[in-house]
């Protein structure tokens, strides 16, 4: 863990040093657009032939898509506390996300014209789950749930097969528990490729969203105007906000859980003293020796890169609530946590942060699972401009307009002065046209 002082001074150099360099390089961004050009052209032949070299050698167009049979078994034969978990995650997300339905509206404007919003979804959607060694279930529930309530009538999933063609059980279970039928055994930018160009075997969607490494990163954002896209994920991170009254060693499991997300995740602690920082530290160091005994007895993953652990107290003289403030929309985490007596009086002071969790029996881990808020946030520093995965992501918006002959009577002469001062002469005349009746 690194420590030092924080100063309201040259906070703006600590927060840019807190982001990770660029890693970005054209090598990737060149072979992403080899691969979406490739599958452009060439379709489910160049699915198999990338997925064959990069996850499963035998891959064959069979092998493509998973049998909707084998979503049933694997939710049949789950563990049965993993449903149930999984049911309350479905069932508290839906919750939250059924509030961020807007309804249609209509109204009259002052000169008589009718306007309205109508809200609609995207006809189908893909999500994108991520293989390796974790099983990211969870990814599905947070990604389908938002599609789902805005009303998204089909939704897909490509994931990455393992290196034996299988596809994770408890990913399968998910898809069939959220009533997910296609899913297809493709991973990387190929698969980005083929839900954003369509092949013979996997339809085009109208939006893609979940996370993944890099070179899907990269061919989201490439393919993006062709397609919607949720975000441009980076790595994970969490600033914790805590005063005297938080527990050392809940703070310490709450960093320490942050660094599971690997890939360079960061987890940041503004903390009230340079005392309440070394009991941290202590905790994260008595953790960490826990869990290599349990590592060594095989019960946990193997261990996460350890480099990513910063800790600040305030400065000579600073104060320690307006630092932490500053820190906190200038940082702009993707996670913030509120660990200080008083959580919910900090709460309007934090302007930039993808989600909140307040007090101290509110760890990340709750919205990262199972409490009902998404856990697809805007990372390195996007909070200030961008927003939690949602209901939107799914929707669009028409605005519509009806004119009467009494209303383009009224419009028509500050139309008709707008339009002569910018030069649209006929945007005048197809007005007048209709003022007059003709």
């Amino acid at each position: 863990m690194r420590v030092s002082p924080l100063h309201a001074s040259t906070l703006r150099e600590t927060v840019a040093a807190l982001r990770p360099p660029e890693s970005q390089g054209r090598e990737i961004s060149d072979t992403v657009a080899a691969l979406l050009a490739d599958v452009c052209a060439r379709g489910d032949e160049a699915l198999v032939e990338a997925t064959a070299r990069l996850d499963f050698p035998g891959a064959t167009l069979s092998t493509l898509t998973v049998p909707v049979e084998r979503l049933q078994i694997a939710y049949d034969e789950a563990d049965s506390t993993i449903v149930a978990a999984l049911q309350t995650a479905k069932a508290n997300c839906t919750f939250f996300h059924r509030h961020e339905l807007t309804p249609d509206w209509e109204d009259v404007g002052a000169q008589g014209q009718r306007l309205g919003i109508r809200h609609l979804p995207v006809g189908r959607a893909g999500l994108y789950v991520p293989g390796g060694l974790g099983s990211y279930a969870s990814t599905v529930i947070m990604n389908s749930v938002p599609a789902l309530v805005a009303g998204v009538e089909e939704l897909i999933i490509c994931t990455p097969p393992r290196k034996d063609g299988s596809v994770n059980r408890s990913v399968l279970a998910a898809a069939h528990l959220m009533g997910i039928e296609r899913v297809f055994c493709v991973g990387g930018a190929q698969a980005i490729a083929a839900m954003a160009f369509g092949t013979a075997t996997i339809p085009r969607v109208d939006v893609i969203c979940g996370p993944g490494n890099a070179y899907v990163m990269e061919a989201k954002r490439q393919v993006y105007g062709r397609v919607g896209i949720d975000s441009l994920a980076g790595p994970s991170e969490v600033l914790v906000v805590a005063d005297a009254t938080a527990r050392p060693e809940w703070v310490a499991a709450d960093l320490l859980a942050q660094e599971e997300h690997g890939s360079g995740a960061q987890a940041v602690l503004m903390a009230q003293s340079e005392e309440f920082v070394g009991a941290v530290a202590q905790a994260v160091g008595s953790l960490r020796v826990e869990l290599e005994v349990e590592r060594q007895r095989g019960e946990v993953g193997p261990q996460h890169d350890e480099s990513r652990l910063w800790a600040f107290y305030p400065g000579p003289g600073e104060d320690f609530l307006s630092l932490a403030e500053e820190l906190t929309n200038a940082y702009a985490p993707e996670h913030l946590e509120v660990q200080l007596a008083d959580a919910r009086a900090f709460l309007p002071r934090v302007r930039s942060a993808g989600a909140i969790f307040l007090g101290h029996h509110t760890p990340t881990a709750f919205g990262d699972y199972v409490a009902g808020s998404n856990h697809v946030l805007p990372t390195g520093g996007a909070a200030r401009f961008s927003s939690p995965l949602s209901v939107e992501t799914f929707r669009r918006r028409s605005s519509y307009v009806e004119v009467s002959v009494e209303a383009a009577e009224r419009l028509t002469p500050p139309l008709a002065t707008l339009a002569d001062s910018e030069g649209f002469a006929f945007h005048r005349v197809s007005a007048e046209m209709r003022a007059r009746g003709d």
